[in-house]
């Protein structure tokens, strides 16, 4: 468990997240719990040194990247931890949610089909002087 504690212009409020959870599923909680009027906010992280943790992503002081939204908290160093932050609204933005699509291509069925239509191209008489001239 993880214990975020959010303060803005003197109200605190204490969130509990899994590890499970990601930075998009806390900054809609702090949306919700606050009773804010955006679909956004940009988080930033208040730390005395940061968080660094082998093989995991650095925590430190200042607005976290939106790109790092939708990674989990197990990406983190960040198990058994209290961490202070603010947030800061953001009214122009809208949060952009990939999905992972992958083309399934055939390249057997690609590759016969080039080489007939090489095949049926190229159709050189190796002994003609047409074809192929001599360079003498």
């Amino acid at each position: 468990m993880i214990t975020f504690i959010i303060s803005k212009d003197d109200i605190t409020k204490t969130f509990e997240c899994s590890m499970e959870d990601s930075i998009i599923s806390l900054k809609k909680k702090i949306i919700q719990e606050f009773n804010l009027s955006t679909d956004y906010v940009d988080l930033e992280f208040i730390l005395e040194r940061p968080i660094r943790s082998l093989g995991k992503f650095n925590l430190e002081s200042g607005i976290i990247p939106r790109t790092l939204d939708s990674y989990k908290f197990d990406r983190y160093g960040l198990d058994d931890k209290i961490v202070n932050a603010t947030y800061h609204i953001v009214s122009d933005y809208q949060h952009k949610k990939y999905e992972r699509t992958f083309k399934h291509v055939n390249l057997s069925q690609k590759y016969k089909v080039e080489r007939e239509m090489v095949e049926e191209t190229n159709t050189f008489d190796i002994n003609s002087e047409s074809d192929f001239p001599s360079l003498g």
